[in-house]
């Protein structure tokens, strides 16, 4: 019930996030002609294209071909539901009567991924290893001797997918580290000992990826990126926006749960603890780490103390509480969200609608893309969002100046964007450095000072500023 009313709505929203197109464009590209360590979309990636997570870009171009425009949609709605049905199953694998106290967790850990969920992008993807890779240590905890070396495969698979890859490795170290400290005999050493093992050999198998053994530190070194930093999702956790508070809500509950449960298990304990922390300096690692903590409250509610509450409120809990597990105990419906998001599928192969038919109105210059793919290839001074849109809508031959995939850019480049933005000394220098034959710029909010600035000093001329989009393209008057 609960995937079917998340991921419906999503199979049917339009294409909205601009990362997508980026994406979209990059598997294009490698579909065409491979991969390649140089940026084909711009000439101030110099930095290197690292295209780490391209079986997304791979996923989502193949199923814009099978399902037209709504492709991408139902890919992310897949990936919502199967994250939805593989946490449930995360959560119910470590309490005894599941109950009231699960279907509460599982709704915080969904409501703290909920700002996710419409933006077509491949950290789903790492919603659903991630998940995986939870279910397996638990199985691991349980006895079972298979479960991480089955987590080898799973990293060379979710490093050709999602930048979270890393978490895999961690998520098994941390458990068999945790579980050495909850103490046992020989024969359990020897099975922690076995578990690090297969952590070290997870961790090396993610080089069976285009970027090879350079993507080991890739996590580390892009997190430290300056640029990185200035990323929303990459800033400490935010309790201005709704979802950040019920994150912090699951975390407290489970520290109270932790205070009071005796005993407690490190081998839980230990990676909801690190990955808790991540999300606090983080916010990406939110969705991650509030199913850790589910899942801890899950396993330990039970160990509590009797409450002191008067009898009465006691006894109408486990009224409730028992009708819940006995509900629970019955109810099936796992395959109800996929025959649902199956049936919406096949009326889009049908019906396949195009990407202009289905994209979000009036986000994306789509009458500029137009128009420069009229005029001359050339170089495009464009705003940092717009870059891969660009390189999807007008092609590859028109060289972005930035877009979001942020790491092939050098930070000189970063700053260079940073002075067009707001205007900082040394604009002019950094528009003679770059050169370009056009500028794609937006009209309103932050920035959009710079067209004025640029007609006004003489040497462009302005070609388009449709009305109703948001965005001006001028081009250079003198080649």
């Amino acid at each position: 019930m609960l995937a079917l009313l998340v991921t419906v709505p999503i199979a049917l929203s339009p294409l909205k996030n601009y990362d997508l197109f980026f994406h979209l464009a990059g598997a294009r590209w490698i579909l065409a002609h491979g991969f390649s360590r140089l940026d084909p979309f711009s000439v101030t990636g110099t930095a290197g294209w690292v295209p780490h997570e391209w079986g997304f870009g791979i996923l989502a171009e193949l199923s814009l071909r099978i399902f037209g425009a709504a492709g991408p949609e139902l890919l992310v709605a897949t990936l919502v539901a199967t994250f939805v049905v593989l946490a449930w199953s995360a959560i119910r694998s470590v309490a005894s009567s599941p109950g009231l106290v699960e279907l509460g967790v599982l709704a915080l850990a969904l409501v703290a991924q909920a700002f996710t969920w419409y933006q077509e992008r491949p950290y789903h993807l790492g919603h659903v290893l991630f998940a995986l890779a939870v279910l397996l240590t638990q199985a691991w905890r349980r006895g079972s001797e298979r479960a991480p070396w089955l987590l080898i495969p799973l990293c060379v698979l979710w490093a050709n997918l999602h930048g979270s890859w890393l978490l895999g490795p961690a998520l098994l170290g941390s458990t068999a580290v945790g579980a050495l400290i909850d103490g046992g005999d020989t024969t359990h050493r020897r099975r922690c000992a076995l578990a690090l093992g297969a952590t070290g050999l997870a961790y090396l198998a993610s080089a069976l990826s285009p970027s090879g053994p350079s993507i080991y530190l890739y996590p580390i070194l892009h997190s430290a990126l300056a640029s990185t930093q200035t990323l929303e999702e990459w800033q400490p956790l935010d309790l201005t926006l709704r979802w950040a508070r019920y994150h912090l809500a699951l975390a407290f509950l489970a520290t109270f749960v932790c205070g009071g449960a005796r005993p407690r298990a490190w081998a839980i304990l230990l990676p909801t603890l690190g990955l808790t922390v991540a999300s606090l300096g983080a916010q990406r690692h939110a969705p991650f780490a509030a199913l850790l903590l589910a899942v801890f409250i899950a396993e330990h509610h039970h160990r509590l103390a009797p409450s002191a509450l008067p009898e009465a409120f006691r006894a109408a809990w486990r009224t409730l509480d028992g009708w819940s597990t006995a509900w629970i105990q019955r109810a099936g419906g796992t395959a109800w969200p996929f025959l649902v998001l199956a049936v919406l599928a096949l009326s889009a192969a049908l019906h396949p609608a195009t990407v202009r038919e289905r994209i979000y109105p009036g986000r994306f210059p789509l009458a500029c893309f137009d128009t420069l793919k009229t005029l001359p290839p050339g170089k495009v001074l464009n705003r940092f969002i717009m870059g891969g849109a660009l390189s999807y809508f007008a092609g590859p031959e028109y060289k972005v100046f930035i877009d979001s995939r942020n790491d092939p850019f050098p930070q000189s480049i970063h700053d260079d964007y940073d002075k067009f933005v707001y205007g900082l000394p040394g604009w002019r220098d950094a528009l003679a450095r770059y050169s370009p034959d056009y500028v794609l710029w937006n009209r309103t909010g932050p920035g959009s000072v710079l067209p004025d600035a640029l007609q006004h000093e003489g040497g462009w001329t302005q070609v388009l500023e449709p009305e109703g989009e948001d965005c001006i393209l001028l081009k250079r008057a003198t080649p």
